[in-house]
């Protein structure tokens, strides 16, 4: 609980701050040098006017905040204010963030992707090409809805040029690609190994899944994308391998168990190689003391409901280490909850899976009429986080 606590006492730090609203003379200087605090127009729409050389001439420009322009785009928790300057042409000069309220590590994440960086430079009509950042995909899509909606606004108000919608992309084109299609390859691999119980097909799943949904894809199944559905934000365009992913746990959830702890999680691969390597100094718990253990993922996912649903705070969502692991950008408190379970689960075999995940115990619930189907009943029992007794290890661990 000790990370758990550091990652919602970051959040709420930064969530203190109010949202600014207006740049200083300096911020306007990185965006659009020349450009003055004082020539600020609130007609037609509010801007700041300045001027850029190309090709040797003078040509019109424009800085304009978005948080300033309807509509209001907002993120994962708030709206996000950028400073952005473009020129007659429709070119997006510069960008700087003045003020956001999102989760801390939801924007780390945008700013380590160089997601910023990839519209400098743009025409409005390419902006559209641009891919959300996966894994953070609720923040990056409205920043960029919002830069596009407020540049259009730019282009007809002030430089009374408007222009044309870029053409839609096609569900085919979203979801036919090559890192779907390995995603897909990979979920196939981890139905199979249900069927067939083989050691070494078992471990290559884990390892393909470990390299390819934690590492390559950072897209590994939890908590906050399960919120992310629930709350009805599912992002069909900007994050086609969360919903490829989504629909796999939840409907092989509902059917055989959880399949996605039993054989695909890369979290669950990787706490299974330390307890494999530390076999020889595992701890035996009590039975009634690891049935009480077991109860308190219960009570984290309780927590993690009230924090994000009811006081709105959404790192209570982010309190699961892989979620920290795989998303690209290591932070104090998040790697301080991977290190703490990992070396658990060098002692106890899925520590984390079975005693506190909250994901785990989310589709433990979506199963709960296993007592219906005695298969769904095998694909809890071979999953390993919700066994009978202490230091019991699963049917697979002694075979």
């Amino acid at each position: 609980m000790i990370g758990a606590g550091l990652i919602i006492f970051s959040d709420l730090k930064d969530r203190s701050r109010k949202l600014r609203m207006l740049p200083t003379q300096a911020e306007l200087d990185s965006v659009l040098p020349g450009s003055r605090i004082k020539d600020r127009k609130d007609q037609p729409i509010p801007h700041y006017p300045g001027m850029v050389m190309k090709d040797g001439k003078p040509v019109p420009a424009a800085a304009l905040l978005t948080a300033e322009l309807p509509p209001v785009f907002k993120g994962f928790t708030d709206q996000i204010n950028l400073l952005f300057s473009i020129d007659r042409d429709g070119k997006i000069l510069q960008i700087r963030v003045i003020s956001q309220r999102e989760t801390p590590h939801y924007f780390r994440m945008i700013r380590a992707s160089g997601f910023f960086e990839k519209m400098i430079g743009k025409n409005l009509r390419e902006l559209p090409e641009i891919k959300a950042v996966s894994g953070a995909s609720i923040s990056s899509q409205a920043i960029l809805d919002d830069l596009q909606t407020s540049a259009r606004m730019a282009m007809k108000e002030i430089f009374h040029q408007p222009v044309a919608e870029a053409g839609a992309v096609s569900a085919a084109q979203i979801y036919f690609q090559p890192k779907i299609i390995g995603l897909a390859a990979i979920l196939l691999m981890g139905l199979m190994a249900r069927y067939y119980r083989k050691g070494w097909l078992r471990g290559l799943v884990f390892g393909a899944s470990i390299v390819g949904i934690g590492a390559w894809l950072k897209t590994p199944f939890s908590l906050p994308h399960l919120f992310q559905i629930l709350s009805g934000q599912i992002p069909f365009r900007s994050n086609p391998y969360l919903v490829t992913l989504g629909a796999f746990v939840i409907l092989t959830t509902i059917i055989f168990g959880p399949l996605w702890c039993a054989h695909l999680c890369p979290y669950a691969g990787l706490q299974e190689l330390l307890s494999r390597l530390g076999k020889n100094f595992r701890w035996h718990p009590s039975p009634n003391a690891a049935r009480l253990g077991r109860q308190l993922r219960w009570l984290v996912l309780f927590a993690s409901v009230v924090l994000c649903f009811g006081l709105k705070i959404r790192s209570g969502s982010e309190i699961e280490p892989f979620f920290h692991l795989f998303s690209g950008k290591w932070t104090m408190p998040g790697m301080t909850l991977v290190v703490l379970t990992l070396s658990a689960s060098f002692f106890l075999p899925r520590f984390w899976c079975r005693y506190f995940c909250p994901t785990g115990a989310c589709l433990l619930l979506l199963s709960s009429h296993r007592k219906l189907f005695r298969r769904i009943e095998e694909g809890i029992r071979v999953s390993g986080i919700d066994t009978g007794g202490s230091g019991e290890e699963s049917s697979r661990d002694k075979t």
